[in-house]
């Protein structure tokens, strides 16, 4: 999709949720908490929770 990490620019290759690199949010966070957020933000993307009150258009998920 051509995201880059918020920190580093790096090009982020999967389809997560969240425009941070895992180098960086290992370094932010710690392992763990990356894994949950990368997992919860996913989910909330998955159930749409993510384009409450946005302005871009969304793919129908709903």
């Amino acid at each position: 999709m051509g995201n880059k990490c918020v920190y580093c620019n790096v090009e982020i290759t999967d389809e997560r949720a969240v425009d941070i690199c895992s180098p960086c949010g290992h370094g932010i966070w710690g392992s763990k908490m990356f894994q949950a957020i990368v997992s919860n933000m996913g989910d909330a993307r998955d159930k749409g929770d993510l384009y409450q009150g946005s302005v871009t258009s969304v793919k129908s998920n709903f």
